[in-house]
């Protein structure tokens, strides 16, 4: 008998909050496929596919490489972002076209051309990675407003995909002590936790628990969704 858990893929999987979404998805008994930009540290992720996904001509291609490798993906978690870490003076027009290829135009592409296959099968779920910085604004303009815009995709193709059982919904985290919050100064991060009623950043499996609520069937009935995981902030 071959392999017959439901396959995930996850990019970004090799930054703190990428592992801690493929070790919540391997726990609840998902094949989970890893993907960033160059093979590293991916947790309990069992395959992997390098790819820049700021090549938006190759995410058809490697859609199908992934489905022609391993099988046919189950859940979609597109967690992988590009953060210039930039004042909105210093941002130049390469910076800014990178965040938003990969933080918007990539997850756009990505919900498309998995959940056009998810649909052919019969459903399936995408879980997108947002941020409270794109509800609230940020310090770094570029990635904020990319933000901003993975929450309205979710909101508008979840009205697409309803119909089809394709689900897709949205996780909106505040200060996490890994990933994007890794580069913030020491005075940003503080700034953060004086200001989060819970007194401070969420842990990386935080997210990642909700991420994997989204993907499974415990929330058959919500779509368009973003989910706060603020810590009351």
């Amino acid at each position: 008998m071959g392999d017959e858990r439901p396959i995930a893929l996850v990019t970004g999987v090799c930054g703190g909050i990428g592992r801690a979404i493929a070790a919540a998805l391997h726990a609840r008994g998902y094949h989970v496929v890893g993907s960033d930009l160059t093979e590293g540290d991916a947790g309990p992720a069992e395959s992997f596919q390098a790819f820049d996904l700021s090549d938006l001509d190759a995410i058809e291609g490697f859609v199908s490489a992934v489905e022609n490798d391993v099988g046919p993906i189950a859940v979609m978690v597109n967690n992988a972002a590009y953060f210039s870490d930039r004042a909105f003076a210093d941002l130049t027009p390469e910076h800014i076209m990178r965040t938003l290829t990969v933080n918007v135009g990539a997850v756009m592409l990505l919900c498309r051309t998995v959940g056009d296959r998810m649909a052919q099968r019969g459903g399936g779920a995408i879980v997108n990675m947002s941020s409270i910085a794109g509800k609230r604004g940020s310090t770094q303009a570029d990635y904020g407003a990319s933000k901003a815009g993975v929450i309205n995709l979710t909101r508008t193709l979840s009205r697409i995909y309803a119909p089809v059982n394709v689900r897709i919904n949205a996780v909106a985290p505040a200060l996490v002590d890994a990933g994007m919050g890794d580069r913030l100064g020491e005075d940003v991060r503080e700034s953060y936790v004086q200001r989060t009623p819970m007194g401070r950043g969420a842990r990386a499996e935080e997210i990642a628990s909700v991420v994997a609520f989204l993907a499974g069937p415990d929330a058959s009935y919500m779509t368009g969704e973003t989910v706060n995981v603020d810590g009351g902030l």
